[in-house]
């Protein structure tokens, strides 16, 4: 009788250790998984504060603008003219303005560096808008779209991008003929 008295006494000794215990590693369980939260709420916010990218051109700062933004993960890509992305002491870069095609790669280039800053490349891009000056040098945009179809095929081999092309009168200056903006989503 002694003995199964002494079992039961053990038996419910062991339940209150195990529950006891059971409160406990709630508690800090609960402890861990609050904190785990907080840094997770943390790093979204963070995430969506605005990160800029600029080459260091003049204008850059005159005008008080980024050549890309991004936030999130979502990258936005200011209108991209045919320069170099190296900008001499008085912080202006070497402007392109050859034919059409140099002026479009130029531009593209200058994007895919944008990009490049933020860890994406030409395929996170899912919006791509091309201003092209319908007059500059005497050539009608239509006069651009073999060329265009073309060199926008080799920047963006997969195609998984929108894309507007919109005539303009005026570029940033009277050479040139196209600049383009986008708007990139890191998957």
């Amino acid at each position: 009788m002694n003995n199964q008295k002494n079992t039961i006494v053990a038996i419910v000794i062991i339940i209150a250790v195990i529950i006891i215990a059971g409160f406990i590693c709630k508690g800090t369980m609960r402890g861990i998984a609050e904190e785990e939260a907080a840094i997770a709420v943390s790093n979204y916010a963070e995430a969506f504060q605005p990160k800029t990218f600029g080459f260091g051109a003049a204008w850059e700062k005159e005008y008080s603008y980024a050549q890309g933004v991004k936030t999130g993960n979502m990258i936005f890509v200011a209108g991209q003219l045919a320069h170099g992305q190296e900008v001499d002491e008085n912080g202006m870069p070497e402007f392109l303005m050859g034919g059409f095609e140099q002026q479009l790669r130029a531009s593209l280039d200058n994007m895919k560096a944008v990009l490049a800053s933020y860890g994406a490349t030409m395929d996170d891009v899912v919006f791509l808008q091309n201003f092209v000056d319908a007059d500059a040098n005497g050539n009608m945009a239509g006069d651009y779209y073999p060329v265009f179809a073309r060199v926008i095929s080799e920047y963006f081999p997969n195609g998984l991008h929108t894309m507007t092309i919109a005539e303009v009168v005026d570029l940033f200056g009277p050479l040139q003929l196209v600049e383009s903006n986008a708007i990139a989503v890191i998957r």
